[in-house]
């Protein structure tokens, strides 16, 4: 299952959308006023190599400072 971030340029909602798979037009409409001219953001994500506490560490920290995943 994936989730996208999406902004509606109508109304200027931000909501998220869960689909399997990839973003389709048909998931591109807004809940507040029905538009469809939705553009995604551009929103991060972790890989589940690390654990919770370096993660946070890592997120936190310059990647001089990190020294997980080639950082540093």
């Amino acid at each position: 299952m994936a989730s996208y971030d999406l902004k509606c340029s109508g109304c200027g909602r931000q909501f998220e959308v869960f689909v399997q798979g990839f973003l389709k037009d048909q998931h591109r409409v807004c809940p507040d006023c029905g538009g469809s001219e939705v553009e995604q953001l551009f929103t991060g994500f972790m890989m589940g190599s690390m654990g919770a506490r370096d993660s946070v560490a890592c997120a936190s920290a310059p990647p001089s400072g990190c020294s997980h995943a080639g950082f540093g």
